[in-house]
């Protein structure tokens, strides 16, 4: 009897541990802000891909050659963040899990308090930015994870508008709307990220689609998915080598912010244990 005894009591001083107590309550706060800066977003049919022929002038409005296929997509009800997810998130969720947080690649010294700062994107590559989606998922009982490549174009096009620039008036406004160089210079040495939520969003409610960094998607990237895409709710091949990353990574220009632009990289990076600061995630919630 003796046995069961110590058992229950130790299991009563585990749960009145204040330290216990207090990570749940973290926990608690991390989730409840997560849920709180979803934006709902209306499913629906678009077409995806390069809109160019679809407007006036009919010209290319991307460089790329890998979004030229313009095809119907039709998507359900989802929600997506309305920031990336930030240095100060990730801490938190790093510290609850028991991991290191990954190291950041800079160019200077004085950057890296810079661009770890709480307000800043995390640098992530891709398995640690789906498993902070899946883990926020579990904690809520919700499906949460990382947007598929159509979400994140959906999205960043006001619910599949002819949005060219995920801004908050489809134009590209360097120093209005997104940083301009001189701006980048004045937060970080490396002229790459700046602090989340700094300019306007776009209508849907969603910051920094545009110009600060790129967004890991779930999809594995193949440069002739369109051609083959099923119409509802694509999630990419069923493997590949690289994945797909949407926005940009610096800012770049006009030619290389649009909202149809398709990127890749490697999921791993490589297989670095030092992320570059533009390689960061935002989360969705499927229902």
């Amino acid at each position: 009897m003796s046995k069961y005894l110590v058992i229950f009591f130790s299991l009563i001083l585990t749960a009145c541990d204040p330290k216990n107590n207090n990570a749940f309550q973290v926990q608690q706060d991390l989730v409840r802000h997560s849920l709180a800066n979803m934006v709902e977003v209306k499913g629906g049919t678009f077409k995806m891909g390069d809109f160019g022929p679809l407007i006036n002038d009919r010209r290319p409005i991307s460089l790329g050659d890998d979004d030229k296929f313009l095809h119907d997509v039709t998507l359900s009800d989802f929600s997506i963040g309305k920031y990336k997810v930030t240095w100060k998130d990730y801490k938190v969720y790093a510290k609850l899990k028991g991991i290191v947080i990954p190291d950041v690649v800079y160019l200077y010294q004085s950057d890296l308090n810079k661009v770890r700062a709480d307000n800043m994107p995390a640098s992530l590559n891709w398995q640690q930015a789906k498993n902070y989606c899946q883990w926020l998922g579990k904690a809520t009982n919700k499906k949460i994870d990382l947007p598929t490549e159509a979400q994140w174009e959906y999205a960043a096009r006001d619910g599949g508008k002819l949005v060219i620039y995920a801004t908050n008036n489809g134009k590209y406004e360097p120093g209005k709307n997104l940083a301009s160089s001189k701006q980048r210079r004045e937060m970080t040495d490396t002229i790459i990220n700046y602090p989340v939520g700094k300019y306007p969003s776009t209508p849907l409610g969603l910051y920094d689609m545009a110009g600060n960094g790129v967004d890991w998607t779930q999809d594995w990237y193949s440069e002739n998915y369109y051609e083959v895409s099923p119409r509802k709710n694509p999630k990419g091949p069923d493997s590949g080598t690289k994945k797909v990353i949407r926005g940009y990574q610096s800012g770049g220009d006009e030619y290389s912010n649009q909202t149809v632009f398709r990127q890749y990289e490697d999921p791993a990076l490589g297989g670095s244990k030092e992320v570059l600061p533009y390689y960061n995630a935002r989360c969705v919630v499927n229902k």
